[in-house]
């Protein structure tokens, strides 16, 4: 019987293309999960509903909680 190949998700690639960002994605994670940082309202707005934007994955614990809309328009704008 022949093994099907199974193509990576999209997600699984994203992983494997910016292994930088990931690894800060799962730093703020388990730093959450941990109790070591709290999720923040908005920056700009006070939404309570926030994610965690990276200036710079070198420093993964340093992070700008930002809504949903705001964290949009950070990165259309081409933002750090």
């Amino acid at each position: 019987m022949a093994e099907t190949v199974r193509k990576p998700s999209r997600q699984q690639q994203w992983r494997k293309r910016n292994p930088k960002s990931y690894l800060a994605h799962l730093t703020v994670e388990n730093a959450k999960r941990l109790g070591l940082i709290c999720r923040q309202p908005c920056a700009v707005c006070g939404d309570p509903k926030s994610d965690a934007h990276h200036p710079d994955y070198d420093r993964p614990l340093h992070v700008v909680w930002l809504c949903r809309k705001h964290h949009k328009q950070l990165h259309a704008r081409g933002g750090k």
